[in-house]
């Protein structure tokens, strides 16, 4: 018999052996954080939400389909919402071509969230999204790059694995004399002149203080508080040092926020994971309509001053203007953004880019 019901706990080690079998292939070797992830995410995030459970597909008592969950809490025109994004729709190989995803995916759409997004969906999960009646925020489905130093970025990416690190290693005087030269021949490029402002560490209870202020304009943003903006943080230094549970992503770096002034005022700011010597990903970019090409100069400057090789993250609406003249190379991402509600004034909002709604708020993290 087969049915779609809720996640337990007790259901952890089947979501494991199905998360490994599908997108590890089986690797022989499993990622030990892996429970303890789903675990913090799915049940013990201070936003977790029983009327919006992540689902199983069960048959004859086993696992063969799920989905997670990852209830946000929203704003939307200053009234709170529920914004459920779902993550890892996984099947067994054994039930492909059952439409078991679909059903999850429709049950899941079911539920009491005003809002459901994807963040990171394939090309098979967006078509099966719009024939469900979802959209796709397109915007949301391009990133950028912003190259720094071209040589070491390559070493990183090509010798960064465990086995050939002393190779990397050996070769980095190279790489470096290559990007020395390369800094001098392309200096407008690849090297972010030093802006205006100044920056400060950022703590959650300065991003919760300056929130308001900051998105402002926007209809829909993140209504965060300061126990989860804690845990949350607290998240992104676990991510930085076990790896990312998904497998071919870009690695992680330690989790680096700051806070950007002008003359006292605060303009905005910005959440990454900086890898020294590889990418600096930005999970959160936020700043005032005025301040928001301050604010992306200082990400890139203060980047490459603490030794990141590049800097990459999804477009959002208030870096298109400071992308579009600082020698970035835009590109489509792996991952697409979903967005479904039954409360069309919602979606025109994200798909009008009148919304805050980054991969912190995500499951990219």
């Amino acid at each position: 018999m087969s049915r779609i019901r809720p996640l337990e706990r007790k259901d952890l080690p089947q979501v494991v052996g199905l998360f490994e079998l599908v997108m590890r292939s089986g690797a022989s070797k499993p990622l030990p954080q892996l429970a303890g992830f789903f675990e913090r995410t799915l049940f013990d995030s201070p936003w977790a939400d029983p009327d919006i459970p992540s689902l199983v597909y069960e048959d004859a008592g086993e696992i063969v389909g799920l989905i997670c969950s990852n209830p946000r809490r929203m704003l939307f025109d200053g009234r709170p919402i529920r914004m459920a994004c779902s993550a890892y729709l996984l099947t067994h190989p054994r039930v492909r071509g059952q439409a078991v995803g679909a059903l999850l995916m429709r049950a899941f759409r079911a539920g009491p969230q005003d809002l459901t997004v994807t963040d990171g969906a394939t090309e098979t999960v967006r078509r099966m999204s719009e024939t469900l009646g979802g959209q796709t925020a397109h915007l949301g489905c391009l990133s950028f790059v912003r190259v720094f130093r071209p040589s070491q970025l390559a070493s990183d990416h090509l010798f960064g694995g465990g086995s050939v690190r002393p190779l990397q290693a050996g070769l980095r005087p190279a790489w470096s004399a290559f990007d020395w030269v390369s800094a001098r021949l392309a200096a407008k490029t690849l090297v972010p002149a030093k802006p205006d402002g100044t920056v400060e560490d950022l703590t959650p209870a300065a991003m919760l203080e300056h929130l308001p202020t900051v998105t402002a304009s926007a209809r829909l943003r993140s209504d965060y508080d300061l126990r989860y903006l804690e845990w949350l943080f607290e998240e992104l230094d676990d991510i930085s040092r076990w790896g990312p549970v998904q497998p071919r992503l870009v690695r992680r770096g330690p989790r680096w926020a700051e806070l950007v002034k002008r003359n006292g005022q605060v303009l905005g700011w910005y959440v990454c994971q900086l890898r020294r010597g590889g990418f600096c990903r930005l999970l959160q970019f936020a700043a005032t309509e005025q301040g928001a090409e301050t604010v992306f100069d200082q990400l890139a400057y203060r980047a490459r001053e603490l030794g990141a090789a590049g800097l990459y993250g999804r477009i959002e609406p208030r870096l298109v203007g400071p992308l579009s003249t600082r020698g970035c190379l835009i590109r489509f991402g792996d991952g697409r953004l979903l967005v479904h509600s039954t409360r069309e004034e919602i979606v025109h909002a994200i798909l009008s880019g009148n919304a805050l709604l980054t991969r912190l708020d995500g499951e990219w993290w």
